[in-house]
């Protein structure tokens, strides 16, 4: 289970802001305990948004960089240059950016997908979807597979995508959505969804249109049979 997104760059890459809005942190997150534990972003930036969620504040923290460029205070607007791509923190030294979107409080318990807020590749798109038990509750560690069937596009590579399902707890489904699970970055065309709880396998095929969200659910699905719930420790919110 992830909070955010990982971006894989070189070292130095700059971080443009995905947001206007204010800078709330930029700095070590050695003593500000950003994470479930000291230092686990290393060196990070949160940006304050000035748009709001169903009446909630929206912050996006960028984690792992290896120079900040930005101070606490200052207002960024949409492309402004942060700070550079790093591997502080646990990233121990592999280049990438991590990325949340934390909705609400600015705090490790409040994040959502990223995947549903970053606009897929020009002409693209990306489909998240619910997948619940008999008492329509969603269902984690769900193993799912996305296969291209027949893409719009003849000039690329038929698309094949593995991803498993969250639920409330260690990652917070969309108010709105309450998907528990996000796939962006598809290009246009019919694909086949696969849902593999331990040898019962559905599937339904899918027409993914570009530029928007695609939805589907899988209901009355059983659980997997050695799924059992891990206890995670977080941090108290703020």
């Amino acid at each position: 289970m992830h909070h955010g997104v990982d971006f894989v760059n070189s070292l130095g890459t700059p971080i443009k802001s995905a947001i206007s809005g204010k800078v709330v942190f930029a700095g070590s997150d050695y003593y500000a305990k950003l994470g479930p534990t000291k230092d686990f972003y290393g060196r990070a930036i949160i940006v304050h948004a000035f748009d709001h969620f169903l009446h909630q504040p929206v912050f996006v923290l960028y984690g792992h960089l290896d120079t900040i460029l930005v101070s606490k205070g200052q207002t960024v607007e949409t492309g402004t240059i942060l700070g550079t791509v790093g591997g502080a923190g646990v990233a121990k030294g592999g280049s990438h950016l991590h990325m949340e979107i934390r909705i609400g409080h600015n705090d490790y318990l409040s994040t959502r997908n990223p995947e549903l807020w970053i606009r897929p590749y020009p002409d693209w798109g990306t489909l998240a979807g619910r997948i619940t038990d008999n008492d329509g509750k969603l269902i984690p560690l769900v193993n799912i597979t996305v296969i291209s069937k027949k893409l719009d596009e003849t000039d690329i590579s038929p698309v094949r995508r593995y991803l498993t399902t969250y639920a409330e707890g260690p990652v917070n489904p969309d108010e709105i959505l309450g998907e528990n699970f996000v796939l962006a970055d598809l290009p246009p065309g019919i694909y086949t969804v696969g849902v593999n709880t331990g040898g019962t396998i559905q599937r339904q095929d899918i027409t993914i249109l570009p530029d928007i969200l695609n939805w589907i659910e899988f209901v009355n699905v059983n659980p997997p049979a050695t799924w059992t719930p891990t206890p995670i420790t977080t941090p108290t919110p703020k």
